[in-house]
């Protein structure tokens, strides 16, 4: 891979890692998965459909951190990679 290539790469690690450490993004997440669960637990026996529904929304925000994450990891080898060309 080219150095322009993995300096893009390490640049977008750097703004992923630099959301994760965002105050706000992590208090939206840790709400989120808290109103998720609470809807979950609170649903009736009979209440499947919505189980469902909360159960992939819940996923779909593990997914979104979990994104977030491998940017993250992807920059840190593209930094390596690039330390490894000097």
């Amino acid at each position: 891979m080219n150095e322009g290539k993995l300096r893009e790469r390490m640049d977008r690690g750097e703004r992923a890692a630099a959301l994760l450490r965002n105050e706000l993004l992590q208090e939206s997440f840790s709400y989120l998965e808290d109103q998720f669960i609470r809807a979950w637990r609170e649903s009736g026996v009979a209440d499947t459909e919505n189980r469902e529904r909360v159960y992939q929304l819940l996923q779909a925000l593990t997914a979104v951190r979990g994104h977030i994450e491998s940017v993250v990891t992807d920059g840190k080898i593209a930094k390596s990679s690039l330390e490894g060309l000097k």
